[in-house]
């Protein structure tokens, strides 16, 4: 408990750090710029997974493994990280430059490295959740992070523009190599003809569904800079990121300690009521900060990022709701990991893929608020999809099961939207940062003793999770309603992804 405790508070710490230093990056680059850039920072979270799932997380998910799996699968992982960020690169004249333009494709030519330094720390990574060490993975995540930012920023203010954002992107993936490979060493690479079928056999498929994965979440920006102006993409990208990416931020917080933990729980009663427990417990959280932001929006977004992004505030508004979805996705596919179905997983991965680059392209044709809603229809289609043909017949958790799980939620923000709304139409008048000042707390507070009276057991979630990540203090200010803390037992556990998103 207390490792998980310390996850949190360092999470949280380098989240909010980080959060800061992306807008000052914002103020120093403009929506342009950060629209060439979002296709190259596709390759983050790629580099991430491909080479994590596809020649490490195996160690992770197999009961026993000896020296022969953990020396191929470094041999694995240097060679694959190696062709990848060659492939990468070579492809920047035939497929990228034509797709994206000469800028867009310079910057995709500058991040191909990431692949290689990726997979250099992606058997440190699973020794250390396989151990189940989340406090030092937390501390180098968390550093890499912030010491991403820093370079980003700092090269911004120099003026390099796009080519910060891409190389503190690089800078946050060594460093995140580097400390991990000091914290958890690993022998020299060595072939093995039986343990690297074994690393295959999983790492394949589950690299594959990452791979499609990644693709999906990154699919509408492709889309959009090959068929709209970079500032149309620069927009999208920070509406994407407010509305979608940052609750991911708290999510990660879960996120780092599910696939271990799922992994090592073996009866699929507990895997469910552990998975549905997440899924109440991240509404609850991730809900009324969204619904804030849909009230918000117009005096948040131009008072942190500037006016040059003020035309971001309505597709912001909209893709919360997304937002609202994607934080009730989180952690279908490390439950399929978890259970050994990644060919499953992989097939709708694909699916999904289809239907949402689809959908996107589509709407394309008709402007940004078109594409946000487009997004939100097709988040609400692969979320009852998720439930229906994955979630449902493998571990028994249905939509019928969900729904009364997410009613605490969604009546909380219903009340926390009647009031915050009010209260903007009152204070209007004043200025930006007075109205944000009042009307969050006075939400805030709404969205609580709604909760707190009408919900229970929901409440006593959320006071169990502050206990657990706030301590003593927090359990002080929290006690006196609901159900007791140990009702529901103890803090949730998520999903995960081999690294927390960084640059955006």
């Amino acid at each position: 408990m207390r490792g998980l405790r310390w996850l949190a508070v360092t999470r949280m710490i380098g989240e909010t750090l980080a959060f800061a230093a992306a807008v000052a990056l914002a103020r120093l680059v403009g929506p342009a710029e950060f629209g060439h850039a979002a296709v190259a920072l596709i390759f983050l979270p790629l580099a991430g997974i491909l080479t994590f799932e596809g020649f490490a997380s195996s160690l992770v998910q197999r009961e026993e493994i000896d020296e022969h799996d953990i020396r191929a699968a470094v041999l694995m992982s240097i060679v694959g990280g190696a062709a990848l960020s060659a492939g990468v690169y070579g492809l920047g004249g035939p497929l990228w430059e034509p797709l994206f333009g000469g800028q867009t494709a310079d910057l995709i030519r500058l991040i191909s490295p990431i692949l290689l330094i990726a997979a250099l720390g992606g058997v440190s990574r699973a020794k250390l959740w396989r151990a189940l060490d989340f406090p030092r993975t937390s501390v180098i995540d968390t550093s890499s992070v912030v010491s991403g930012y820093a370079v980003a920023v700092t090269l911004a203010a120099l003026g390099l523009g796009a080519k910060a954002i891409v190389i503190g992107a690089l800078a946050q993936t060594l460093v995140s190599s580097l400390l991990l490979l000091a914290t958890a060493p690993v022998p020299l690479p060595r072939w093995s003809r039986r343990a690297g079928g074994q690393v295959a056999g999983f790492g394949i498929p589950a690299a594959l569904a990452g791979l499609v994965e990644v693709l999906f979440r990154n699919i509408d920006y492709a889309i959009l800079a090959a068929r709209l102006t970079a500032g149309a993409t620069g927009i999208y990208y920070r509406a994407f990121n407010l509305g979608v990416v940052y609750q991911d931020k708290v999510s990660g917080i879960m996120v780092q300690v599910a696939y271990p933990l799922y992994s090592r729980t073996t009866e699929v009663s507990r895997l469910r009521q552990i998975h549905e427990r997440a899924a109440r417990v991240h509404a609850a959280v991730l809900f009324p900060a969204l619904a804030l932001l849909i009230v918000l929006a117009p005096y948040v977004v131009p008072l942190l990022f500037g006016a040059a992004w003020t035309p971001a505030v309505e597709p912001t508004q909209v893709l919360a709701l997304a937002g609202m979805m994607a934080a009730v996705l989180t952690g279908y596919s490390q439950v399929m990991l978890a259970i050994g179905k990644p060919r499953q997983l992989l097939w709708f991965n694909i699916g999904r893929l289809f239907l949402y680059g689809g959908v996107v392209l589509l709407a394309s044709r008709h402007g940004l608020m078109t594409v946000a809603v487009a997004v939100v229809g097709a988040y609400l289609v692969i979320l009852l999809a998720a439930y229906a043909l994955l979630l449902g017949p493998n571990v028994g958790i249905s939509v019928r099961r969900l729904v009364p799980e997410l009613a605490p939620a969604v009546v909380g923000c219903v009340a926390l939207a009647a009031v915050s709304v009010g209260l903007t139409h009152v204070l209007g008048g004043l200025p930006r940062i007075v109205v944000i000042a009042l009307v969050a707390p006075a939400g805030g507070l709404v969205y609580a003793l709604t909760l707190r009276f009408a919900f229970p057991a929901a409440w006593a979630d959320v006071r169990t999770l502050a206990m657990q990540v706030g301590g003593p203090l927090i359990s002080r200010f929290g006690r006196g309603g609901g159900a007791a803390p140990t009702e529901r037992g103890g803090a949730p556990d998520q999903a995960p992804e081999p690294a927390p998103a960084g640059i955006a």
